[in-house]
């Protein structure tokens, strides 16, 4: 050998010097194995730790309101709070999620409305029953707190504090929060969210200076997200929209010398009292909408806004084919134009003599379109042309409708067209 150590002397000392230091290695990892550990329970009790706030923020999730606003909303809303006249109620039926309401903002779909209207020979004629359809189907928001004083549109923020819902849900352009006051639009809103409620705004149609209906689909689309049901409001409004399209393919190659002339006009005592018959709706409203760029008829009245109030030398001169009678300033129906002493001056107008008037659901405080708009429209459609439109029976599309929409049987469907006062259309078989 040359006395150079061995590959195995080499191996010999090498196990001989790890033996020696086996026990100082082992403690040094063990050591660094309690130092990691002890790292990992600090960073999870760290109020402050990155790992805390992400599982707190999947609590929450951001919807953009009509506003362009990103709300932040509780991942599951459970208690809603509602500013409008019946309209998001509506949606929220269709999607499921009507129960988690606790507080509304309009007492429509509260009250229980009566009317009654003396006739020539003597006789009075009594409504009653005049309900919203959301008051009918939940009997229960009878029993929830209502935030709109019943003298004005005031809100109550204490009453909304109360509750404390997980969301405010306010429609700008119903009765409760009118479209034409920016500056209450503002504070309003303000108020609420300096409450720390989450507050998701929608706009109405008569938000808008055209009141184009199509807004309703994006109102619809941010309900939907709210609970993580875009799809079924989307399908929703596809088949609100079904109505619309079937009646402007009908209705689109009328010419202009063959269309219908059409008159909104609200009856009221107010309008009564004050020298006049009753109130128009002008080129600009939903209402002018539905006439002309729908049902492809005309509004007689060709001036801008709504409630007007015309007396009965000037709705003479406008003499139209067809007069509607909203509902929103009370119940009138035809019968009443035909037969109460106090419209024997209007008995010469053509629409009178011919038997076209037309009575439109009962929609108090109804300021902008609700869900069950395919209805109003179905009428002005048949009124205005009743040809193009004698295969359909309007009593039977407002029970296919509720079914449709609000997943009730027949009967009770009956009795939600009955409580909306069209019961003409079943005694006229219109």
């Amino acid at each position: 050998m040359n006395g150079k150590p061995s590959n195995i002397d080499k191996i010999g000392k090498f196990w001989s010097f790890f033996n020696s230091k086996k026990s100082l290695v082992l403690c040094v990892l063990f050591t660094l194995l309690i130092v990691s550990m002890g790292g990992c329970t600090e960073q999870t009790t760290d109020t402050n730790s990155p790992t805390v706030t992400e599982s707190s923020d999947e609590q929450y999730k951001y919807v953009t309101d009509m506003r362009g606003v990103q709300v932040k909303v509780p991942e599951d809303i459970k208690r809603v709070a509602t500013i409008d006249d019946g309209f998001v109620e509506g949606v929220l039926t269709n999607l499921g999620e009507i129960d988690k309401v606790v507080a509304i903002g309009s007492w429509s779909l509260k009250r229980d409305y009566k009317y009654t209207y003396p006739t020539i020979n003597g006789t009075n004629y009594t409504y009653t029953h005049g309900w919203n359809t959301m008051k009918y189907l939940h009997p229960w928001l009878n029993d929830t707190p209502c935030i709109n004083s019943p003298q004005g549109n005031i809100i109550s923020y204490e009453t909304l504090a109360d509750v404390n819902p997980d969301v405010v849900i306010m429609r700008v352009g119903d009765c409760t929060v009118g479209a034409k006051d920016p500056e209450k639009i503002t504070k309003t809103i303000s108020t609420i969210e300096s409450l720390d409620i989450p507050t998701v705004v929608l706009y109405s149609p008569t938000y808008y200076e055209n009141s184009d209906l199509s807004t309703m689909r994006d109102e619809m689309r941010v309900i939907g997200q709210l609970f993580e049901k875009e799809q079924k409001a989307m399908d929703l409004a596809d088949y609100l929209e079904s109505s619309e399209k079937m009646i402007r393919e009908r209705t689109k190659d009328i010419p202009e010398e063959k269309k219908s002339t059409v008159l909104y006009i609200g009856l009221s005592p107010n309008a009564r009292s004050s020298g006049g018959a009753g109130t128009v709706s002008g080129i600009d409203t939903p209402e002018s909408y539905i006439i002309e760029n729908i049902c492809n008829a005309r509004n007689v009245y060709r001036d801008t806004g709504s409630g007007k109030l015309l007396n009965a030398e000037q709705i003479m001169a406008l003499d139209p084919d067809v007069i509607l009678l909203p509902t929103a300033n009370g119940f009138h129906p035809p019968r009443e134009l035909y037969e109460a002493p106090y419209y024997q001056n209007l008995q010469n107008l053509r629409a009178v003599l011919n038997k076209r008037v037309y009575a439109m659901p009962w929609t108090p405080m109804n300021c902008a379109r609700r869900t069950e708009y395919p209805i109003d429209m179905m009428i002005v459609a048949k009124a205005s042309y009743p040809d193009l439109f004698s295969d359909v029976k309007v009593h039977e599309f407002a029970v296919d409708f509720y079914q449709d929409v609000y997943g009730v049987n027949r009967t009770t469907a009956e009795e939600l067209r009955s409580n909306q006062w069209l019961d003409w259309t079943v005694e006229s078989d219109f």
